[in-house]
Formats: structure tokens, sequence, C-alpha cells
């Protein structure tokens, strides 16, 4: 059956609206019930997940049992510490307290038993083989295809390319696309080569390759698709609509007649247009058309056409270039005829357009196989997929009508609650995955009697992963199809909505409400059209929404300085001036205002502050600067940059090119401005500007240096040094080697600041991956480097205390208590940055179709719908873009921005201040100031009743200064060293001259069993003594017959009777009865240490029996030698002194016990007790090693 949602509380009393929450959070946490839960920023979804999974294992299911699939890794990691870490408190807290604890998430108050199964979870879901699967779905995918690798046609052994590799691998496929042009002798692949060049020059031929790799997925999908549509040929033109046999000559030979305008009507329009009814424009016209009706070739005919309709730039003409308003009144039929006349051209120029985009998308389509096909071919040979592969290979599996519904068989013995995180972003390909894994939940066999469940939290007002493939839309969709299959089953599916807030202040989520009242600015937010509606649980804390006035470019006839860098963003700059605002702002409240944390207040520090942009550009460089200019604020720098746009990494590559090549007076004169040398510009004109002419600067530099040493003689030293290690050392190790023992890391650290230390170690780290998977040598490294540039994602850590710059993508799912909120003034659409070669939808097929228009020659009505529908997608995602922007924001939100000299029209800025400006009760007019100067803005505040909270500082007592104590002045003792290591099946290593065993190794003994042989049979041996005495005793033989014929199948008959009659002498052996009773237990792994010769000596081991009987703690060694020794002195040492470590080992474990050692020889099943003399003995014959 299926739930209505909860209606909200009425009023905005926050005693009842956390009651309703807690209400609301209890249903969707319900382990008995599936959920599908709409939560707002900041509502606490992350507590709910982790809620739903640990009363999950309450009620029963087994940790395996569950899978819960996030977005990121980082997610998975969060959650999977919140449930790890409550169940290892709930391990260690008094009964009462975890009673509390219990009654709090369940509502009913625990009995004993349930107080023993919460300790225990802790160790169950640690226990489980695979352990919790709190993973993304690439992850979930990669176990799957792992799993079922012959089903799923993968490797077994596959791998997976992360971003950079994969990228290499497509490089690799593209060259050998465009050598197969040449050397293949392949008509078809070299004609559509030849139209695509014809159509778009070389940069138009990478631009496509690009977006063929960009869609390579949907491609296949699409010619798969066409394969069953009699091929792709036959579905483009069948989406397109274009009739089987059509060319271009047959198009143009339909333009004429003009259906509406021929004879007596082309005669009568002619005659009235040269009569004084008509005027000269109108003359033009009938004068072409009457040479149309003239002229015999067609191509030339619909020149003349066109020129008669359209304009020069190919605009239609309009009416009254077509008719005069007396040639209507004389003849009203005319003005019909000839507008129709227009429009009938107009759509074979739309017809021609499209028949054009199906010739160039044919020849695009040509490559894009190829390329697919040799991107695929390198990946096969050597078993890799890239993360696409990982979920369309594991779609394509659960969807296969053959193996399918054994995969899935497979999959419901062990998945009985699926958890989705931030379902709104979930692409429809990932969609199909947990459908398939959710289809036989609520029906049919699978169900297995059990309540299974599925469950799913995110919100649609934050889906803003377009580029990724999410579709918002699905997020309602997903939702009703859940109902309808929980309902189906005749079970519980509750729909819940969470819109209280636990991270902002009222202020800040009432501006939000009041940006998203508007409904152009709500458009595209929900599938529903749902009003925004939030509440906070933060009564009383203060909260301010800022709104600084937009920095606008000013005219300029100024010429640039052609001395600046090219890149260089001038002082002036409108960027460059918010960035200095915001830097003197950020100064002004670290450490003198205060913000409210945990109950108490306390100064604000640089970790509290966030920066949020819609893209990188150089205001985030402007802006990093700013804050190091005032009082070297700690800042973070970018989240995302590329590795060698990086000026650190600029200078160690022109490092590697010197070393390479020391003729290169380029990369040597930007190695000696680097930190590494620290030369100013006026050394390197020294430098350069006295030598000869035909000598070159490192040549020139070492001259100096043998006559006069002076500033030059050390450069030229550490130079030579540098040269040296390159050609000795491999790549990560020569970097290495300069950056750590010759103190260049300490020397970018002093120059550019901490925040470069994150740079040069993802610098190492791509030249370590590069020494594993790429080509040998420096030249390949900075090669790649150079042509790859890798970008570098820096993991922004509130706890470094650093102001941190970040896109609001990059945001999702972070908080700060102060967000600086930048509009730069871009639009949200711009047409020129969609791909040329994508998919679009509106054809007159059902799925997406494929086109290239490299051109706006090619530009068609199809064309135009689908750029319309993606720029209403844009404004829609970049509305959703500045709630989550909004949203962040825990205590401060300021909004600022900077535009060129044009008003951009409707951006976050604009939409901000239109929606608060006439809120006269909660917004007025203020001005800010700084250094630079004043400016304007709006200051939005919610009257809300004072609070008084208690000062988070630290009070200093007033003392008189002392000496150190001597303590801290004397060297620290050395660190005890850890206790060495110790296998207890390894203790012969440490037996004095022991005498082999004669009776196992005498070369008379003929009944020797070969190595491998002997193994396995101790394997097997070990196995079914683990496994049978579990069993009743009158069925162990039965059970061992089945185990030996499965496992040792390829044996003799003889031989595994052998075998049976052997494990069954040892079980019915009446001295081990107690062995293999219901106290014993089989495989029992130990770990501690012992003090061995006066070293004292950590031991891991595992023995192979066990048990507590009667005080008494019995230890079982199995040995499985042919011949056993004739009593305990004859056994070997290591056998005696690997149970004398098991006994000291447990000894403080059963201080009140005694302890019984057997050797038990399962070929003869005769047992051997050690005494405790031979035990002392055997212990004490061990050597320290």
């Amino acid at each position: 059956m299926t739930n209505d949602e909860a209606a909200l509380p009425s009023g905005d009393d926050p005693a009842v609206w956390l009651d309703w929450t807690s209400l609301q959070q209890a249903v969707a946490s319900d382990p008995a019930r599936s959920a599908w839960v709409s939560a707002n920023a900041g509502s606490g979804k992350t507590h709910v997940l982790t809620q739903r999974v640990i009363r999950l294992l309450l009620a029963g299911a087994r940790p395996s049992s569950i899978l819960c699939l996030t977005y990121t890794k980082a997610a998975a990691s969060e959650m999977s510490n919140r449930v790890f870490s409550r169940l290892a408190e709930w391990a260690t807290l008094s009964d009462e307290e975890l009673a509390r604890r219990l009654y709090a998430i369940e509502q009913r108050q625990p009995d004993r038993l349930k107080l023993a199964e919460a300790r225990r979870l802790f160790a169950r879901a640690l226990e489980t083989p695979g352990g919790l699967k709190i993973q993304t779905i690439h992850a979930f995918c990669e176990a799957l295809l792992h799993q079922f690798p012959l089903e799923a046609n993968v490797a077994g052994h596959f791998t997976v390319l992360d971003d950079r590799a994969a990228h290499a691998v497509l490089a690799e496929a593209r060259r050998s696309l465009l050598t197969a042009t040449s050397s293949e002798d392949d008509a078809v692949l070299a004609e559509a080569f030849s139209q695509v060049l014809s159509i778009a020059d070389e940069s138009g031929l990478e631009t496509l390759l690009g977006d063929l790799v960009a869609n390579r997925h949907a491609v296949r999908a699409f010619v798969k698709a066409a394969e069953t549509a009699g091929g792709v040929d036959v579905l483009l033109r069948r989406g397109l609509d274009i009739a089987d046999g059509t060319t271009e000559d047959g198009l143009i030979g339909q333009v004429w007649p003009l259906p509406s305008l021929s004879g007596a009507a082309l005669t009568a329009y002619i005659l009235l247009a040269r009569s004084k009814d008509g005027n000269q424009t109108v003359r033009e016209v009938a004068d072409l058309l009457e040479s149309a009706a003239h002229e015999p070739d067609a191509r030339k005919r619909l020149g003349i056409v066109e020129a008669a309709f359209f304009t020069k730039g190919g605009k239609p003409k309009a009416d009254r270039s077509l008719i005069a308003t007396a040639m209507t009144t004389a003849n009203p039929q005319l003005h019909e005829a000839i507008v129709a006349a227009r429009e009938h051209v107009a759509a074979f120029q739309d017809r021609r357009r499209i028949f054009r985009m199906y010739q160039a998308t044919m020849a695009a389509l040509t490559l894009a196989g190829r390329l697919d096909e040799d991107y695929e071919e390198l990946k096969k040979k050597r078993s890799q997929l890239d993360f696409e592969d990982l979920i369309v290979r594991t779609a394509e599996l659960l969807l296969r009508s053959d193996v399918g519904p054994w995969v899935h068989y497979k999959l419901d013995q062990g998945i009985d609650h699926i958890l989705v995180d931030e379902a709104q972003d979930t692409s429809p390909v990932q969609w199909s995955v947990i459908r398939s894994l959710r289809e036989d939940f609520f029906s049919g066999e699978s169900a297995r009697g059990l309540t299974r469940t599925f469950f799913a939290v995110g919100d649609e007002k934050q889906s803003i992963y377009s580029f990724q493939g999410a579709r918002p839309e699905r997020f309602s969709e997903e939702a009703r199809s859940t109902a309808r299959a929980v309902a189906a089953g005749s079970q519980v599916f509750s729909p819940v909505r969470l819109p209280l807030s636990f991270r902002s202040t009222l202020t800040v989520l009432s501006a939000v409400d009041q940006v998203f009242s508007v409904a152009g600015n709500a458009r595209g937010l929900s599938a529903g059209g749902d009003s925004v509606v939030h509440m906070s649980s933060r009564i009383g804390h203060p909260g301010a929404v800022d709104l600084w006035s937009m920095i606008a470019a000013e005219k300029s006839d100024t010429s640039e300085d052609w001395t600046a860098p090219f890149d260089a963003t001038p002082e002036s700059a409108p960027s460059a001036i918010l960035a200095r605002r915001i830097a003197f702002t950020i100064e002004q409240l670290l450490g003198k205002e205060t913000i409210i944390e945990k109950g108490k207040r306390r100064p604000i520090r640089a970790g509290d502050i966030l920066v949020l942009v819609r893209k990188r550009d150089n205001f985030v460089n402007a802006l990093t600067r700013a804050l190091k200019r005032r009082n070297n604020i700690p800042v973070a720098g970018a989240d995302r940059l590329k590795l060698t746009s990086h000026i650190a990494v600029q200078d160690l590559l022109a490092l590697g090119r010197f070393v390479l090549l020391t003729a290169d007076d380029l990369s040597l004169a930007a190695l000696l401005k680097s930190p590494l040398f620290n030369h100013g510009e006026e050394d390197l004109f020294d430098l350069a500007a006295h030598r000869p002419a035909d000598c070159g600067l490192w040549a020139h530099m070492r001259n100096i240096a043998a006559d006069a040493p002076g500033r030059w003689g050390e450069t030229v030293m550490r130079l030579e040094a540098f040269l040296a290690l390159s050609r000795s050392l491999p790549v990560h190790d020569f970097y290495a080697r300069v950056l750590g023992v010759h103190g260049g890391r300490q020397d970018y650290l002093a120059r550019l600041g901490s925040e470069v230390s994150d740079i040069l170690d993802e610098f190492l780290s791509f030249a370590l991956a590069f020494e594993t998977a790429g080509l040998p040598g420096l030249q390949a490294f900075v090669s790649t480097l150079e042509t790859e540039a890798p970008e570098v994602k820096r993991e922004q850590d509130k706890d470094r205390d650093e102001v941190r710059i970040m896109t609001v993508h990059a945001s999702k799912g972070l908080e700060a208590p102060i967000v600086f909120l930048i509009d730069g003034g871009g639009k949200p659409f711009n047409q020129n940055h969609l791909a040329k070669f994508r998919l679009i939808e509106g054809g007159h097929g059902t799925s997406p179709l494929p086109v290239w228009v490299p051109n706006k020659t090619l530009s068609n009505t199809l064309i135009d719908a689908d750029v319309e529908r993606r720029r209403q997608m844009a404004e829609e995602e970049y509305r959703r873009l500045l709630y989550v922007a909004m949203t962040r924001a825990a205590d401060r939100l300021i909004v600022c921005g900077y535009r060129g000299v044009n008003d951009p029209g409707e951006v976050w800025h604009q939409m901000i201040a239109d929606a608060l400006r006439d809120k006269t009760d909660f917004c007025r007019p203020v001005e800010y100031s700084s250094p630079d100067g004043a400016w304007d803005g709006l200051a939005w505040r919610l009257p809300e009743a004072a609070r008084e909270f208690e000062s988070e500082t630290e009070v200093l007592a007033d003392r008189p200064e002392e000496a150190l104590p001597d303590e801290l002045l004397r060297p620290l003792a050395a660190s005890p060293s850890l206790p060495r290591p110790l296998s207890p099946s390894g203790a012969g290593a440490l037996v004095i001259d022991e005498a082999d065993d004669a009776l196992v190794t005498s070369p008379l003994f003929s009944g020797r069993e070969p190595a491998g042989i002997a193994l396995q049979k101790g394997r097997l041996v070990h196995r079914m003594l683990q496994m049978l005495p579990q069993l009743p005793p009158a069925e162990r033989e039965a059970a061992a017959r089945r185990y030996a014929a499965r496992a040792a199948r390829f044996w003799p008959a003889s031989e595994r009777d052998t075998l049976v009659r052997t494990i069954m002498a040892v079980l019915d052996n009446p001295d081990l009865r107690s062995v293999f009773s219901d106290d014993g237990q089989a495989e029992v792994s130990v770990m501690g240490s012992f003090v061995l010769n006066g070293e004292e000596r950590a031991v891991s081991g595992r023995i192979d029996r066990m048990a507590v009987v009667a005080g008494r703690v019995v230890l079982v060694d199995y040995k499985t030698n042919r011949s056993p020794p004739r009593s305990p002195a004859e056994a070997p040492l290591s056998h005696r002194a690997q149970l004398a470590i098991y006994r000291e080992i447990l000894r403080p474990l059963y201080p009140e016990h005694g302890f019984d050692c057997l050797l038990v020889y399962t070929e003869t099943g005769t047992v051997i007790t050690l005494d405790d003399d031979t035990l002392s003995q055997s212990l004490a014959a061990l050597k320290p090693s």
C-alpha cells in the first residue's frame, strides 16, 4: 500500500517543526517500509541514511544484504564512518545508556537480548565478507562485473581506467584512426574522412573526434538499435524524415514549378507587378521569376528563385518586398500565392540543410564506428574498462534475456535492501541498473518471504549534474514507479518530505524562499512546480544576507600595455576590484566578528569562509593574490586546476627540458627565475645581453662561473648536480631528489605558500604513475605532461583553516558559516558552446538521433528546436545552481559580482536583487566601504528574538615568566621497539640444530607422496575436520564422501575411500570426543605477545581445533605425516613449539584453567599429548633470531 505524504505543520513554532521532523525521520528510517525522501538542503539526509542502515541491522538484516549507493567516494566514506562510529560506540556503552540510545531510535524499550544484539552489530558488520556495501554505483558495478565476468563478456581480471589513463587510450585510438585513413585499403573510411575534411577543416576534424569520444556510448546505443532497423543509414533517414533514394538534385528538382505560383498565376503576378500597381522592388522579383521560368538548368534556376525570395544575407524577404498593396487590392489571391511560394522555397532550404546534415552525419558516424572499434580493441587487449563501461556493461548484463535471470537469481540471494543517495543526480542508465536490481523485490519467488525494501533520498532542486547525464525529471518519475511497484507487492511505501534545515539561519532561508517565490526563478526547480519552503531549527541564531552592487566594466579608449603578460588581469578590471573588496571584508571578519557553533559564540576563522564561483576564471587567481596581500590570509586556492597551468609545474618542466637539451635558452631562463634559483630580471638581462653572439646562456654562465664564481657559481654547481641526477635516475626519483634533498620544496613553499605543496605532490604522483604505465624516460614524461595537461582535484578541507574557493558544482554537499557568492555576469546559455556533434530529440524516431552540424550552413528547424530545448534546460539548471549556492551558507551570505560593459540580463545577481528589493520590511539599502572606495547594496535581515550565547574565549591567567623545566631540554628517550612478529607455524625457524625427522625424511621411505599431492591432501583433511564436526555424527561419513567426490574427483576411488576412513577414525576417536563436541571450535585465530629469551615477540596464528571443557583448555594441532612419532619426545621440535606458543598466548585469558595440548597425526589417528614439562622445554629450546 502507499501512504500519502504528511502535511507540513501549520505555523512557525520551532518545537512543532522539530517534533514533526523527528516523526518524518522515523518514518523514513523504518526498516519495515520502503520510502522516498525529498530532503531540502541541510535537512540531514546523511543522518536519515545512517539511521536507516542502523535500524535495518537492528531489525536483523544481514550486513551483506544491505546495498547503499552513494554519488561520490567521499559520501560513501562519510556515511560508512558514521555507521561504524555509532556501532563501535554501542559496543562499549553501559546498559542504561545503550537502552536510552536504542529507545531514541526505535521508540520502544529494548530487552536484554536486544541490547546484546546491538553490542554485536559492530563485530558482525566488520566480520561480514565484503563488509557493509556502502559504495558508489561505479564501485558496485565493478564488483558485479568481477563476479560475473563470463556472463558480462569481460576479462575476469580487468582493471578500471581512471580519467587520465582513459584519455591516453582514447588519444591512441584517435591516432590509429588517422593512420588508418591513409594506410588501409578502406574506401568507405577514406571517403568519409575526405568528406569530413571538405565540410570542416583540420580543426573541425579535431573538434569532431573530441565530440565523438564524448558521445561514444550514445552513438554505440544508436548503432545497436540500428541493427534491428535495417542499418544506420535507414534509422537515421527515418529519424530525419528523408525518403529512401532522396538526393540533393531530386530535392532541387521539386522546387520548380512553384506550387502556388505557376502557370496563369505566375503570369498574372508578373503582369501586375509591371503595371502601375507594382513598384521597383516588386518588379525585380517579377523579373527574377520570369528568368527562372526560362532557365533549363535546375541549380541555376534555384539560385534565381532564392534571389527572388531571400535577401543576400539569406533572410526571407518581407511581404511588402514581394507584392505591393495595390497589387493585393487588385488581385487578393496573389498575396497568398506569393507568400506560399516563399514558404515553399524556405521549406526546401530546410529540407536541403537536413539532407546535407544527414550526409555529414553519415560520414561522422563512419569515423565514429572506427574510432570506437579501435578504442574497444585497445581496452580489450589490455583487459581494461573505463568508468562509463562499468555502468553500461552492468546494465546490459542485467537486461540480457539469456543470462540476466541467472544473475538476478544470484543477486536475490544476497541483496534485500537498496538505499540510493543523491537520487536526483542519478543518470538514466544508472537508473536502469537500479531498477533492474529492484524489479523482483516486491513480487515472485525472489521475495523469499522477507520484507525487502527500497529507499531513495535526494532533492530535485539540487540536480546540477546534467553534463554527467543526470535528468532532474527522473526523480519524480522514479518515485512514482517505486510507489507502484511497492503497492503491487502489497507492502508499505511512504513519500517523505524534510523541509527543516539544521544548517542555515532563518534569515538566510527566508531570502532563499523569497528569491524562489518568484515564478520565473522557480521554473525547473521541481517537476510538479512545488513551492520552495524552508524552516530553520537554529532559533535565535543571528543571520545576514548582503547584496553588493555589481561592478560594471567601463568603456576605455586607452591602448593595452604591450609589456604586460597577455593573461594578466589589470588592477582596474571589475574582477580585480571585487577581489580586493572581498579580501578586505574577510580581513575585517577574521578574529573580529563571531559566529555560533554548538551553542557557543566564537571568533570567525579563515576555514569558516567559502567563496563560490560559477566557473574557474581569472577572478580566482585575482582573489588568491588579494588575500595573500591582506596579511597573508590563508587560502586553499582553486579546487581544480590543470597541473601544467601552475607556475611551479611549469618551472619543473623547464628543468626537464633544460637537462634534456642544455642549449634550450628559453627553458633555462624560465628556470633561473623560479624559486629554485631566485634570479631576477636584471640578472637575466645581464647574463643574456653581454654574451657572445654564438654563445648560449648555459655556456656563457659556465664561463662566467669559471672566471669569477660570484653569484653564478652556486647556480652552475646546482644545475650540474641536476644534470648528473637526470642521467642516472628515473623520472620520479629525479624530481623527488630535486624537491627533497636539494631543497626544492622548501624553496617553493617560501615563495608560493603552503598550497603549492599539494601541486608538488600531484606532480610527483603523476611522475610515479607515468613510470609504471607510460614510456620510459624524461623526454616522454615532459612530452606527455605537456600534451595531456591532467587536471588536479584538490581536497578542500575545512579543518585546514583556509579560505576555500571553488565552483558551485564542487561545493555540493558542503557548507560554511560565511559564503561569498560571485556572479561573473555570464549568461546561462551560449549556443556557441554546444557540441557540433551531438544527439538531438524531436526527430521522427523514438530515440535520440546523432547529428553533426559543423557550421551554420547546415542549421535547420530540427537543430533550432534542439537549441531551444537545450537553452531551456540550461536556464533551469542555472536556477537550480543558484539554489545550491545560496543554501551552502549557514550564517551569512554575501552576493556580489562583476560584468562587462553591457547588461547581461537575468543573471543570479539580478534575480536576487529583483526578488528582495521590494520587501522593505526586511530589505534596506546600505553603503559598504573599503580602502578602494565605497559601494552601495542591499541588506536582508529578519527581526529575530535576541538570544544570549556563551562566548568561547580562552582566558590566560597572569603569571610571572619562569624558566623552562629541565625535562623539556633533555633529549627524548628512544621509543621502545615494537614486538618482533613470530608465526607459531614457523617456529621451526628458531630451532637450534634440530635433526631431521628420520621417520619422515628418510630416503629409505618409499611411500613418500609428491609435494603437490601431499599439500592437497593436507588441505582436504583440515577442511573436513573443520566442517564435519558441525553435523550430527550419523551424517558425517556420508557428507565426507560427498565432499571427497567433489573436491578430489581426479583421485582414484581407493584414495578417496582411504581419505574418508582416515577422517572418520579421527572423528570417532574416544580421546577426542570432547574436542569434536559442541564445545569445540575450529580454526580459532589468536593474536598476542609473549617474552622469548628476554625479547618480546608478537604472535598471530590459527589453532586447528580448540575446546574449553571442565576447567581445561584443549588445543589440537593436526599433522598429516604418514609415520607419527612414538612418544612426545620424538615429535619434531617445531610441532611441539607451535602448541607451546599457543599455550603462552592463551594463558592470560584462562588463568584458572589447565591446558591439554594434543598433536593429532591424521594418517594413523595417533594422538600425542604434550605435558607441561615437554611444552616448557620446547619453548626454551627456541633461539632468538
